[in-house]
C-alpha cells in the first residue's frame, strides 16, 4: 500500500521532502530528517521548457509517497506536460522523450534548507521499480511501451519497462508498475549527495489496420488550447546508512 506524503516545500524544479511522524509499532525507518532533488537539467522535446515559468504546466516535481508495509521504498514524482503522443491510419508509429538530470541532496537535521554538514544516508536508485501515471485509449492493436534508462557509475544502465496494450478505454491516470521478481539496488556513489541522469521514452505503435490511440495525461482547457497536467513518473528509492 503506499502513503502519500505532502510536499513540504516546492518550488520551480526543486522538491523537498520529510516523513510524516512514524508510532512506535511502526517498521524502523532508514531515510534522512529531510532531503530534496532538484531538476538541473532537461534535454528534449518531452521537456523543451527547462528554467521556464509560463504557461502554468511545466515539467516539475510533483509528489512523493513511500510504502508503509516495511518494505521501505520511497518514489517522488515529477510531471512531463509534453510527453504524450497518438497514432492513427496515418501515422501508426510515434515516439518521444526527455532526458531528465537531478540533484540530489540530504538536508540539515530541523527543517533547514541547507546541505547536511555530515550526511548519514547513501541514498539507492531500485531497479523494476519505476512508477508511471498517465492516461491511455487504445483500440486493440495498438502498444504504448515506457523505456526508462538510468544512467549509473558503471558499464550497466537501470533499465525499466513497462507495455500497455489496447483495447484500453479513455479513463482518467493510471499507476502502473512492472512486478519486480527481484528488486535490484544501485547505491550512488557518494554519501549525502548524487546526480540521477535517466532518459523517459515513450513509444506508441498500431499494428492493426485503422487502429487508433493516444496516451496522455489529464488537461484542461487554457487559452483555448488544451493544457496537460503531465504524465508523471515515480523514481524509485530508498536508503542504507553510511559507515561511521
Amino acid at each position: 500500500m503506499l502513503s502519500r506524503l505532502p510536499v513540504l516545500a516546492a518550488i520551480v524544479g526543486t522538491a523537498v521532502a520529510r516523513p510524516s511522524p512514524v508510532a512506535a509499532d511502526d517498521p524502523v525507518r532508514i531515510l534522512p530528517y529531510n532531503w530534496n532533488f532538484e531538476i538541473a537539467a532537461l534535454e528534449g522535446p518531452g521537456c523543451p521548457d527547462f528554467g521556464q515559468t509560463e504557461p502554468p504546466r511545466i515539467t516539475r516535481p510533483t509528489f512523493g509517497s513511500n510504502t508503509v508495509d516495511g518494505s521501505e521504498i520511497y518514489y517522488w514524482h515529477f510531471a512531463y506536460p509534453h510527453i504524450h503522443l497518438s497514432v492513427d491510419a496515418e501515422t501508426p508509429e510515434a515516439s518521444i522523450w526527455c532526458e531528465t538530470t537531478l540533484k540530489y541532496t540530504e538536508l540539515e537535521e530541523g527543517g533547514g534548507s541547507n546541505p547536511a554538514v555530515d550526511p548519514a544516508y547513501r541514498l539507492k536508485l531500485h531497479k523494476n521499480g519505476t512508477l508511471m501515471l498517465a492516461t491511455y485509449e487504445l483500440d486493440e492493436g495498438v502498444e504504448a511501451k515506457w523505456t526508462f534508462s538510468y544512467q549509473t557509475d558503471g558499464d550497466d544502465k537501470i533499465v525499466d519497462t513497462i507495455s500497455v496494450a489496447g483495447p484500453r478505454e479513455a479513463g482518467s491516470y493510471t499507476d502502473i508498475s512492472m512486478p519486480a521478481e527481484e528488486l535490484v539496488q544501485w547505491p550512488l556513489p557518494e554519501c549525502g549527495s548524487g546526480t540521477i541522469k535517466y532518459r523517459t521514452e515513450l513509444t506508441l505503435t498500431a499494428t492493426m489496420e485503422g487502429a487508433a490511440g493516444t496516451v496522455a495525461s489529464e488537461s484542461s482547457d487554457y487559452e483555448g488550447e488544451a493544457q496537460y497536467y503531465g504524465i508523471q513518473q515515480g523514481v524509485s528509492y530508498d536508503w542504507e546508512k553510511c559507515a561511521a
